[in-house]
């Protein structure tokens, strides 16, 4: 028990944070201290690696990684303890059709199936099953959900890591969220091209900030702006437009100090040659309306409309599927 209660101590330099893919790109909206609890929690249980569903993380634990004191750690943990068991966490769940079971959830898995035979579905559940403050002693015991269980057993095949230390100074949550997505595209030089919507589900605020400049103003201007003078990179918001409307963003990377706290899967490395949301846009439509490719890709019962849908969200995000992808792409006149 007293190895597990110092796992985090004041003389760390450094804290290497290692997250799943799936949690760096999930959508959830956690104040700071709960986002911090949750990435120290997360971290402490998969490095342990006791593989159970329980981790105890103390005020001290927590004073030491923050940087504040122990008294502020404390009341922290115990008001966090008050509202973290009712938060959520959205993620894209995979259902594979190639797996012949009765009972449906043998063919969900938060891992893509490495063929083109499933579905995508946005799955929602609580981070926690039960959370408990003991008070005298100082410490929170955390009780992770199944999902959630399940994605720090398998963190070692697709992840982000990064020096926790660095993110201590930020002030908000989603300068935190930010800098873990950005560490994770970094070799790109960019994030993907995401919706408004993406952006907003990423944040949890779906439903706040119905003006995209009030989103961008309230939400992603003030952590770009934190990161930035933080010194490890140099970020831009690139807005995309169909006609005159704001309709996607992308966060544009430049590495201002290389370092060795920052690295990513090899999984996440291969993702060399992504699309753009215009070309994903037109080739999807020719992909689709080319017969060899439909013949080959295309999913029984699924319409033009699903199938060029799901193709330029292919294109967008998916490496693997740019590859297989690129024979046909050349012969419409894609170039990379």
């Amino acid at each position: 028990m007293m190895a597990e209660a110092n796992f985090y101590c004041k003389s760390s330099d450094k804290i290497m944070i290692t997250k799943s893919n799936t949690l760096v790109e999930a959508g959830y909206d956690l104040t700071m201290a709960e986002h911090d609890l949750m990435t120290l929690a997360i971290n402490k249980i998969h490095k342990l690696q006791s593989g159970g569903k329980q981790v105890m993380i103390t005020a001290k634990e927590f004073a030491a990684a923050n940087q504040v004191s122990d008294i502020y750690a404390y009341k922290t943990l115990k008001d966090t303890a008050k509202t973290l068991g009712e938060k959520k966490l959205k993620f894209t769940l995979y259902r594979d059709l190639s797996i012949i079971s009765d009972k449906e959830e043998d063919k969900l898995s938060v891992l893509k199936p490495p063929h083109n035979n499933f579905t995508t579905l946005r799955a929602e559940y609580n981070w926690l099953q039960g959370i408990s403050y003991q008070d005298q002693q100082g410490y929170l015991l955390l009780h992770f959900s199944d999902p959630l269980a399940f994605l720090i057993e398998h963190t070692g095949k697709a992840y982000t890591k990064y020096d926790y230390v660095k993110t201590v100074a930020f002030t908000g949550a989603s300068s935190k969220r930010i800098y873990e997505l950005i560490t994770k595209w970094q070799k790109l030089g960019s994030t993907p091209e995401m919706s408004i919507f993406e952006w907003k589900d990423l944040f949890g605020v779906a439903d706040k900030y119905p003006k995209v400049a009030e989103f961008r103003r309230r939400v992603l201007d003030p952590a770009i702006e934190q990161i930035n003078k933080q010194g490890d990179f140099k970020l831009e918001i690139a807005p995309i437009k169909a006609g005159r409307n704001i309709t996607h963003f992308r966060i544009d990377i430049s590495v201002k100090k290389k370092t060795d706290t920052a690295e990513i899967s090899e999984s996440s490395v291969k993702m060399l040659h992504l699309l753009t949301a215009s070309q994903a846009s037109t080739f999807a439509v020719k992909l689709a309306n080319d017969t060899n490719f439909g013949s080959k890709f295309a999913r029984s019962g699924e319409s033009m409309n699903a199938f060029i849908s799901r193709i330029s969200q292919e294109l967008q995000r998916e490496q693997d599927k740019v590859t297989l992808y690129m024979p046909y792409l050349s012969k419409l006149g894609f170039k990379c």
